[in-house]
């Protein structure tokens, strides 16, 4: 019976141990995902992924719209 009890945890203990790692890894993947190079926009001052945006004469925008709102400021 005591032998039972000692499988059914150590069973318990490697399944959450080799969870944690899933989970670790999944983590990491996110993380890595989302940590792509990112530019502001001039217009709206929002963190865009830098092949998003819009690039001219040294600015980035978010949309072609706030380029062109831009470009009527100036």
């Amino acid at each position: 019976m005591l032998r039972n009890l000692f499988l059914i945890i150590a069973i318990a203990v490697i399944i959450w141990i080799v969870r944690g790692f899933i989970r670790r890894s999944q983590i990491t993947k996110q993380h890595t995902i989302s940590s792509k190079d990112m530019v502001q926009c001039v217009q709206c001052k929002t963190y865009i992924p830098k092949d998003d945006a819009i690039s001219s004469n040294g600015k980035n925008f978010c949309s072609q719209q706030h380029l062109n709102d831009w470009n009527k400021q100036a």
